[in-house]
């Protein structure tokens, strides 16, 4: 069970740090190098990758006594959530201007 646990949410972290790599690398590439754009978006993809993590850590975490993650909805709502505001803002609002 505890190791389901962490692939799941390795996948959740996953997917959205590769969703915000792609976002953010297909704006800047109109603007930047694809170079810049690539560096641009790795940074941000990292950022979301830690965050996300952060977001399943237990709050009591003891080293070999609690499991390392907890799959709880507000994480998952959370990180959904943010993905769907860059989505927004990187699609729709940015590209308008």
């Amino acid at each position: 069970m505890e190791n389901s646990d962490k692939i799941i949410v390795l996948i959740v972290t996953f997917t959205a740090a590769f969703i915000t790599w792609k976002l953010v690398f297909d704006f800047y590439t109109q603007r930047f190098h694809k170079v810049f754009a690539h560096v641009i978006a790795i940074v941000t993809a990292s950022f979301m990758f830690i965050s996300s993590m952060i977001l399943f850590a237990p709050s009591n975490y003891v080293r070999g006594v609690t499991p390392e993650v907890e799959i709880t909805l507000t994480a998952i709502l959370s990180v959904v959530g943010m993905v769907g505001v860059l989505y927004v803002l990187f699609k729709h609002i940015l590209v308008k201007k």
